[in-house]
């Protein structure tokens, strides 16, 4: 009988850290498969530099090769890594929120969406006015009248990417910018 108390007491106490631990946001974020940016596409892309490949997305993995400038490569598929969340306050009453309330930003998704943490759970949401990584806002949400929170910390993201070679070797890089012929509108 004692032994079973004990035992229910540690599970209990365990489980106190984790709980507490769900509704706080992730202090970092990895969405696999994620292209961030407005008509973003993984498909047949032109190297526009000398681009380092690595063997997982991760540079102290190893080097598996160079997609040389000029080569058409195809882009597999990608992850977004958020390093640091974007911490936007609500400053006045919008759909669900209220004014103190707090999105924690990750991953854009393009026209203006995001993934964002808020109440313990990750959900889509438009962020109208919110510049981030990969696109500019004009005007900014603090020059606009319908503007309902304001960014204290920008996010901070690395976009990798895991592409295949013409020659058929397969290697990841951050250096996305090194590829064109990713924007399937432009």
């Amino acid at each position: 009988m004692k032994r079973s108390i004990g035992v229910a007491f540690l599970l209990l106490l365990f489980s106190i850290p984790a709980a507490s631990q769900a509704k706080t946001h992730p202090l970092t974020f990895i969405d696999k498969g994620a292209c961030p940016f407005e008509c973003c596409m993984y498909r047949r892309w032109n190297t526009l530099k000398d681009t380092v490949a690595y063997a997982s997305p991760d540079k102290l993995s190893k080097r598996v090769g160079v997609f040389k400038k000029g080569s058409s490569v195809r882009g597999i598929t990608g992850e977004v890594r958020t390093l640091s969340p974007g911490k936007f306050v609500i400053t006045r009453n919008h759909e669900k929120y209220r004014p103190g309330d707090v999105l924690w930003v990750y991953t854009p998704l393009g026209e203006g969406f995001y993934k964002v943490w808020f109440r313990g759970r990750m959900i889509e949401q438009s962020m109208e006015y919110m510049s981030g990584p990969y696109e500019t806002t004009s005007p900014s949400c603090a020059e606009t009248k319908e503007c309902w929170g304001e960014l204290k910390t920008p996010l901070k993201t690395v976009w990798w990417v895991k592409v295949r070679s013409s020659a058929g070797w397969i290697g990841w890089s951050d250096q996305t910018d090194n590829f064109g012929n990713m924007d399937s509108c432009g």
